[in-house]
Order: C-alpha cells, then sequence, then structure tokens
C-alpha cells in the first residue's frame, strides 16, 4: 500500500476542479478528509482491438472519449 499526500492552491472562481488520477492504478481518493471515490485504470479497445488516444482533461462531457 502506498499513500501520496499533496497540497494545492485552487483557482479562483466558481469552475470545477478536477483530480487527473491518470497513472495513479488503483485506489481511492480524498479531499479535506472526504472521500471523493474510488478510481482505477480503464483500457477499451475499439472494434479494430487498438485503444484510441483520448484526452480526458477539461470540460465535463458524457460522450468524450466514446
Amino acid at each position: 500500500m502506498t499513500w501520496y499526500k499533496t497540497s494545492f492552491k485552487t483557482p479562483a472562481g466558481i469552475d470545477p476542479v478536477v483530480l487527473d488520477m491518470q497513472g495513479m492504478g488503483k485506489g481511492q481518493a480524498w479531499v479535506n478528509g472526504q472521500s471523493i471515490g474510488r478510481f482505477w485504470p480503464s483500457f477499451i479497445a475499439g472494434n479494430d482491438s487498438c485503444s484510441a488516444t483520448c484526452d480526458y482533461r477539461g470540460a465535463y462531457n458524457p460522450s468524450k472519449c466514446v
């Protein structure tokens, strides 16, 4: 088991803040003592068995990288 702890300043304004857990493997994320959920790598292969590169950064969109 490995623990990572960090601190950062959030940007001014009301825009949402996103944690990019890519490369962290499988685990749970906590912010200010509150669980914000579990995460794990996702690998989705297309019809040709090759996965396309997708950039998940930016505004949330439910059809992004589908």
